[in-house]
């Protein structure tokens, strides 16, 4: 019996042809209680970086955990991972770790009111920044000043928005993820710094999804553009629960004890997932997984716009890096997929399809796909099942 109200953990819906019971993952596979094994191209919605179960990884966990995994006082890896962070991520002049991607930017726009004196929130049109009252409209929030919400990729509608400074800060994901991914237009962020600069506007790099993804240094390394905060969990710790406020000196010193700002959470920095970051980050540096990450992504966008065009169906494949969204219904969706009108029955029959060739992609189609390096071992067996399941869409619908 499922006790689970709506059945489900999550406000995504699993379609009912997914498998329900997972019980194990290894490598690029999730595995369900019948033991029947899945090719997964979610990997915990971009967090696995190095795939299911990675063996280091878990010596790392085996190991820590002996030592003790909840402690009340100040432990010297939150200091040691803090200046590591420091180091390697360019607008980390300061550090506090906290625990969820919602809690993140919680903290984030706590401290752009307090240090800007203003209130209101810019953010981008399908942009997503978690669940807390104040960033997600719902039924049952009270707060008045939800975000203004702009189209990605239009300079135009930023400046519209900032030239009044009523703004507390601006909030985006450098690259979009939950409106298909979608990158910035050449010097896009670079702009947008400019105007924010010019403004008083907190620029604010939501990197939940691109930190330690498309590079060690995140979004803001990839493009060159050093935001004032930024904040990241999801691949920092390999799906682990952690995340990261860093930004500026003098905007971070309003968090108490230096400011008046909350931030406070009985979970975070949990050594666990502290030790894991810090493996996280060794692996990265001296590996090649990020360089091998976007070779697989090219390789397998190229591969799906090839079948496309092959069989002229009206879809696109675009993304960046490691990650890649399909859409039907539509050439391109440079401001973001929920911007366009694309084919829902399309998508949800194609992955039907897929699962049929025990290949999972995520449910939704402003979802994005992620590979990991594990991938490479079975990329003919995801080339084929994307070509015969495109060619059945093409017979059964267009």
């Amino acid at each position: 019996m499922n006790y689970l109200a709506g059945n489900v953990n999550s406000p995504i819906p699993i379609p009912i042809y997914y498998p329900k019971d997972i019980v194990a993952g290894k490598g690029p596979y999730v595995v369900n209680k019948n033991g029947d094994r899945y090719i997964d191209l979610w990997m915990g919605y971009g967090a696995l970086l190095f795939g299911h179960a990675d063996p280091e990884i878990v010596q790392v966990i085996q190991k820590s955990i002996k030592n003790g995994w909840f402690f009340s006082y100040q432990t010297f890896l939150e200091k040691e991972l803090s200046e590591t962070i420091h180091n390697i991520i360019p607008s980390a002049e300061r550090v506090r770790f906290a625990t969820t991607g919602s809690d993140a930017v919680a903290y984030a726009i706590r401290a752009s009111r307090a240090y800007t004196g203003r209130k209101k929130v810019l953010a981008i049109i399908g942009g997503y920044h978690g669940v807390h009252e104040g960033i997600m409209p719902s039924e049952g929030t009270v707060n008045k000043y939800n975000p203004t919400l702009i189209p990605f990729n239009d300079i135009k509608a930023v400046e519209e928005k900032l030239k009044k400074k009523e703004y507390a800060c601006f909030i985006l994901e450098p690259i979009l993820a939950n409106s298909g991914c979608t990158p910035p237009d050449k010097g896009y962020l670079k702009k947008i710094k400019t105007i924010c600069n010019r403004t008083g506007t907190i620029l604010i790099f939501d990197e939940i999804v691109t930190g330690f993804r498309v590079g060690l240094q995140g979004a803001q390394g990839y493009f060159n553009v050093i935001p004032d905060l930024s904040l990241f969990s999801k691949a920092i710790a390999s799906g682990l629960p952690l995340s990261v406020v860093c930004g500026k000196k003098k905007i971070m010193e309003t968090f108490i004890p230096t400011g008046n700002v909350f931030f406070a959470n009985t979970f975070n920095g949990n050594p666990l997932s502290l030790i894991v970051a810090k493996t996280v980050i060794d692996k990265l540096k001296n590996s090649n997984v990020n360089s091998k990450n976007e070779y697989l992504g090219h390789q397998l966008r190229n591969y799906i716009a090839e079948q496309i065009n092959n069989i002229e169906l009206p879809a696109c494949v675009q993304g960046i890096s490691s990650m890649a969204t399909l859409a039907f219904g539509c050439k391109s969706f440079r401001k973001g997929i929920k911007m366009e009108k694309i084919d829902d029955k399309a998508y949800n029959l194609f992955i039907q399809k897929m699962v049929k060739k025990h290949v999972l992609l995520p449910p939704l189609p402003t979802e994005t796909i992620f590979l990991s390096p594990v991938h490479e071992a079975v990329m003919d067996d995801i080339k084929k099942a994307f070509k015969s399941s495109l060619e059945e869409i093409k017979k059964e619908i267009y």
